[in-house]
């Protein structure tokens, strides 16, 4: 925090020296230098600009003193003061008077008296004030140099908080109060004696030492600020994490956490960065009980291994090639929640492997899936697939001379189970894709390809016949040609602009193509929406393809202005004009008219976000989904939320209705505090609150202060309803202290 470099003002004797040497033949016992400012040369070449009212040079006494508004300058060093004086006989620099020193790093000395000795390895300061580059400061009653890289300070203050702009003479909002600070360069730390930590002036904590690196250090090892806290699942806690520095690009926290109910877990994780990647591995263990089944009579296994692992990796093999991992595992359903070590998105964890590489219009990769179902137990994870491997090759051409490109796509996969269908799929799709406007504005696409799939099959169930098909190989050769249409009217006013676009588009491909023996692992889940409608590819994966003929129209809406923001609208449907009952029945896409589908956003102001996206039956216009988001207000205070209603229609081989909202308020009350709430409901019928959460958040230059309510009332298996109380703050350059209780 302090870094002084006291030889530094060795350099003002010397440039004295040279501005009186020419003088030193003279025969008069004082001489003075009548020119206000001199330029020298130092010995290193450097050059130095001295500006003071009177320079002189006592040969009897051996002194040379610079007087008046002196300031020295040395590259992008600056040292000021009302007097500086070098005495030859006892080696001696002093200076004193409004003593200011500028360091190249944006640091800044202050002091009323500066006195060095021995070749300026050694010296004392009075009335010692530091502002560090970070706006922290020390200040010091008096203060000493040692071996040229200790600096000791007496009744000595340390506080990274900036002084009341009103009454600078005020405490400040925290500091650190000691009877002896000492900064050692060389170890780069910050150790205290007898100090007191201060709040608002008032102290509110005593240690007889204590210590931290200073801010040129981005890390070290040793204890960080330990977590605790009460109630929840645990029954309380306590964690003490080590930090260990193993090198300059990798680290690790090991973080034993103590419960009341679970005994000893161990967890830590593990950094490292590369020239050209970083690695990422976290985990956790421990010997535990663990209740499966339903909740209201759960069967109980005793002293069971529980723990999880993450690991995040990329690698830069070069230019072209690199290699990564995204892997989340863990050893049951119910351990990341009841432990709180993160919440998993949706219902499953992925554990992924992969190589791919770029170059120009090419795009190859090899992927390795697994997948972990927080739905079932244990016992279900036989049926849950692996895909080893999925390689995908991407090329697009060159322009040619109309303007269109062909295109190569190419994927291979392997999946299995250990207990469940299996299979291998060989997939090439050739095409070609060409857009042209024509003078009038309309745009006209035209997409063509050949879709050919191979498929080897085993133990592939036939839903038809609630039976196994017979294993063996299966073929499909899918021609298929889309042309769309679109014609955008723009009006444009002194301050606004209109657009209406109507769009019509025709997918032909041949009737049939989903056979039953061909097992469906990655089109299953599928919804017509206003993002897929217009889409040539609409299906997810490559086991479903949309086949026969398909109408699609619809018109897109537009206004935009200085006084109207930017507001869009899309309505549309599809018509097939042959059946496939092959596809799923609530896929909606597989006869006649589809559903109809659109979206309205609105945004006339900067503080006014709204978003609505809906799908409805085509016959009486019922529901199937309606989703609305909003967020109004400023930063000052704002309101968000969500609402999110689906009956029978989510996806193929899904008919649950779903109703839930999320609402949050939130507010910047001032410059430094905040407030957020917040809560999610399920609104069906046997549904209910989900979560709630409340937070106050104090946050200024030199701390910050959080706390956090929360209610959850998530049931499953040892995971009960709980309510919890965090409260964090965190000393800027001092570390985090958390507790919470439930």
């Amino acid at each position: 925090m302090m870094r002084v470099e006291w030889s530094k003002f060795s350099f003002a004797a010397a440039l004295i020296l040279a501005i009186v040497h020419p003088a030193f033949a003279q025969k008069p016992n004082t001489y003075e230098l009548q020119s206000r400012i001199q330029k020298i040369e130092s010995k290193q070449g450097e050059q130095i600009l001295i500006t003071a009212d009177e320079v002189s040079y006592d040969r009897e006494l051996g002194a040379i003193t610079a007087r008046g508004n002196v300031e020295i300058v040395q590259g992008e060093r600056v040292l000021m003061a009302d007097s500086i004086s070098y005495n030859q006989k006892s080696d001696t620099v002093s200076a004193s008077g409004n003593i200011s020193l500028m360091e190249p790093s944006g640091e800044v000395l202050f002091a009323e008296y500066i006195e060095l000795t021995n070749e300026f390895k050694n010296g004392v300061i009075r009335e010692l004030r530091i502002l560090l580059t970070d706006k922290s400061r020390f200040a010091a009653a008096e203060g000493s140099r040692r071996d040229g890289n200790r600096t000791v300070m007496r009744r000595a203050v340390f506080s990274p908080c900036e002084p009341c702009k009103e009454d600078p003479s005020r405490a400040p909002l925290w500091q650190l109060k000691a009877e002896k600070i000492v900064h050692d360069q060389q170890e780069q730390e910050v150790s205290y004696r007898n100090a007191f930590l201060e709040l608002f002036g008032v102290p509110v904590a005593y240690t007889p030492f204590f210590s931290h690196p200073d801010p040129t250090v981005y890390r070290r090892s040793g204890f960080l600020a330990p977590n605790f806290g009460t109630g929840g699942n645990l029954g309380g806690f306590v964690q003490a994490p080590f930090f260990l520095v193993l090198g300059d690009n990798k680290d690790m926290t090991i973080s034993p956490i103590y419960t009341v109910d679970e005994g000893l877990v161990f967890n830590g994780e593990y950094r490292h960065r590369f020239d050209n990647g970083e690695l990422h591995l976290a985990g956790s263990a421990t010997t535990a009980d663990r209740q499966e089944g339903d909740p209201s009579n759960p069967q109980t296994k005793r002293n069971e291994f529980r723990g999880h692992v993450e690991a995040f990796g990329r690698y830069d093999i070069n230019e072209t090639w690199r290699v990564g991992m995204d892997i989340e595992r863990s050893t049951d359903r119910t351990y990341l929640r009841r432990f709180n070590f993160f919440e998993p998105g949706g219902n499953t964890l992925k554990q992924h492997v992969f190589l791919e590489g770029f170059r120009r219009r090419n795009y190859a990769a090899m992927n390795l899936y697994s997948f972990q179902d927080l739905r079932t137990s244990s016992d279900g994870q036989s049926e849950q697939p692996y895909v080893a491997p999925l390689i995908d090759f991407n090329h697009v051409g060159e322009a040619d001379s109309l303007g269109g490109r062909l295109s190569l796509d190419a994927n291979f996969r392997f999946l299995g189970r250990d207990d469940g269908p299996k299979g291998q799929r060989l997939s090439f799709r050739p095409g070609y894709r060409i857009s042209r406007t024509a003078d009038m504005g309309f745009v006209t696409s035209l997409n063509v390809d050949l879709q050919t799939d191979i498929y080897n099959t085993d133990q592939i169930s036939n839903p038809r016949v609630n039976s196994l098909a017979q294993d063996g190989v299966e073929y499909r050769l899918m021609p298929r040609m889309f042309a769309d249409w679109r014609f955008p009217f723009i009006r444009n006013g002194e301050s606004t602009s209109q657009i209406v676009e109507p769009v019509i588009g025709l997918l032909a491909t041949r009737n049939g193509g989903n056979s039953t023996d061909i097992p469906d692992e990655d089109s299953s889940i599928f919804e017509e929406d206003d993002t897929n409608l217009l889409s040539f590819d609409r299906l997810p994966g490559l086991d479903r393809v949309e086949s026969g003929q398909r109408l699609i129209y619809g018109v897109k809406f537009g206004l935009f202005g200085r006084n109207f923001g930017q507001n869009t609208a899309f309505i549309g449907q599809t018509f097939r004009l042959s059946e496939d009952d092959e596809l799923a029945a609530n896929s909606n896409i597989n006869h006649g008219l589809s559903d109809l589908v659109g979206r309205v956003d609105i945004k006339p102001h900067q503080y006014i976000d709204l978003l609505y996206r809906f799908r409805v039956d085509h016959n009486d216009l019922t529901p199937r989904r309606n989703e609305f988001s909003f967020r109004v207000g400023p930063k000052a205070f704002q309101v968000s939320g969500d609402y999110t209603f689906v009956d029978n229609g989510t996806g193929a081989g899904s008919s649950a209705k779903r109703e839930e909202i999320k609402a949050a308020v939130q507010s910047q009350i001032s410059q430094f505090w905040s407030f957020r709430a917040s809560t999610h409901r399920d609104l069906s019928k046997d549904g209910g609150s989900l979560r709630h959460s409340m937070s106050l958040r104090y946050e200024d230059e030199c701390i910050t202060f959080d706390v956090t309510g929360t209610r959850s009332f998530f049931r499953d298996a040892d995971i009960r309803p709980s309510d919890s109380l965090l409260f964090k703050v965190i000393f800027k350059h001092l570390g985090q202290v958390s507790t919470s209780a439930g």
